[in-house]
């Protein structure tokens, strides 16, 4: 907040981390948006304009390849600097979440048009990365030629579904410190809580399974569901917060969720993502609230 160098600098700095912690790309991307939240868009966009600068720059001097790392600043971070434009000028993080899954969906359309075959794409990439990380001696050849063509037919929906949940990740980051500088830490808390999907995404569910199931598996529609999922995963873990907040249960409960979703993964994150959607329908949070007038159902007030 001091000025568009030292943004510069913490974004740039954050994405080169990311080299060595991926997460770290959350925290950049994050940096992105609350500038752009704090300070307007064409600020924003300036901060975009320095980081990538300072990316080629960094990129001819320590890897000598300059553009290479400024093409992936700027798919890092124009981005980002996108969905806090929708965010600041909705004012509701519902809406840029929804558009982060709506981008996830089209990176999935992209691999489809651009890869003859996303799935044989992936495979050749996952196959030369196996063979430099693993070990045959701990995972055998054929185990680990199992656990690829378990994993290759879903990555174009996986992909589109990880850039859309770290893109909401960092949503929530850029919103959480612009309430905080605002003054207004609880004011996150209170939105986060109060998360819930619009009619349409809950209708497009069973839409995208049917065609999902009609025809060989994994398909465009099966990969598309994936993306989606995200969204509802959200919306589970904003009702499961909202639900221990009226209860006024202690935040002891909190951090067993989030050990649990670790701990069970992946099938942790689809038992929250169907919570979600359940919540979708039923509003948990407006009955333990005793409220099935107005604001009960799906998708009302958003």
């Amino acid at each position: 907040m001091q000025g568009r160098a030292q943004a510069g600098i913490a974004v740039v700095v954050t994405a080169l981390l990311a080299l060595l912690f991926s997460p770290l790309s959350i925290l950049s991307n994050g940096l992105v948006m609350l500038a752009t939240l704090r300070n307007g868009p064409r600020e924003g966009l300036l901060v975009v304009g320095i980081s990538v600068l300072a990316m080629v720059l960094l990129g001819g001097l320590l890897f000598f390849q300059p553009l290479v790392l400024g093409v992936l600043g700027l798919m890092l971070w124009l981005p980002s600097w996108g969905l806090a434009l929708v965010l600041g000028r909705s004012g509701s993080l519902m809406r840029a979440l929804e558009a982060a899954v709506l981008a996830g969906m089209a990176l999935v359309l992209m691999q489809y048009l651009l890869l003859s075959d996303p799935a044989a794409f992936w495979g050749g990439l996952l196959q030369d990365y196996m063979v430099v990380r693993s070990d045959s001696s701990v995972v055998s050849e054929d185990q680990q030629r199992a656990l690829l063509d378990a994993t290759l037919g879903w990555m174009p929906g996986g992909i589109g579904g990880v850039w859309a949940l770290s893109a909401a990740l960092a949503l929530t980051f850029g919103r959480w410190g612009q309430a905080l500088l605002a003054g207004c830490a609880g004011a996150f808390g209170s939105e986060f809580r109060a998360l819930r999907v619009a009619r349409p995404w809950l209708w497009g569910v069973p839409v995208l399974l049917l065609a999902g199931l009609a025809g060989d598996q994994p398909n465009l529609a099966g990969q598309l569901q994936v993306v989606v999922l995200t969204l509802f995963l959200l919306q589970g873990i904003a009702a499961v917060h909202g639900l221990v907040a009226l209860a006024g249960g202690r935040r002891s409960w909190l951090f067993g969720l989030y050990f649990l979703l670790i701990v069970g993964l992946p099938h942790s994150l689809m038992a929250i993502s169907v919570a979600g959607y359940a919540d979708g329908w039923l509003d948990f949070r407006a009955r333990v609230r005793g409220d099935t007038g107005g604001s009960s159902g799906p998708g009302k007030g958003q």
